[in-house]
């Protein structure tokens, strides 16, 4: 299976089809010329499940795209506040450098939420007992 084919399962959500690619041998930290795994794609996505389901199959959690891009930083940036706690319980590292500078001034920066949201985010990023670093 391509990059992109399963690029298009997880932007669908379809979990048994991902789960059946990996089954047969895919590479769960398969990445495209850009960098992006599709551990960062479920992040963009906001897809927890899938995130788990790559983690459980050996995804590396902490892997960055070529501007410095993480799981967690992109799940953040999104407001996945269900995906920002699972990433941070496996072990996810806050120390991240999107685009070059800290996640929280990138967030603040870029994310487009809400205040509310951010701060929520923000809290939980902060928050050393959901930290595995």
């Amino acid at each position: 299976m391509t990059f992109d084919n399963a690029h298009k399962l997880i932007k669908k959500g379809d979990l048994l089809s991902l789960r059946a690619e990996l089954d047969s041998g895919m590479n769960p930290d398969v990445s495209n010329q850009f960098s992006w795994t599709l551990l960062m794609l479920a992040a963009l996505e906001g897809s927890a499940r899938i995130a788990e389901l790559l983690i459980a199959r050996g995804a590396n959690i902490n892997t960055a795209n070529v501007v410095g891009e993480t799981a967690l930083s992109l799940a953040a940036c999104g407001g996945h506040i269900r995906l920002v706690k699972l990433l941070l319980a496996r072990g996810a590292s806050k120390d991240c450098r999107p685009h070059g500078t800290t996640l929280n001034d990138w967030m603040r920066a870029s994310s487009g939420l809400s205040q509310e949201k951010l701060r929520s985010v923000l809290d939980l990023i902060d928050d050393d007992r959901l930290a595995g670093t």
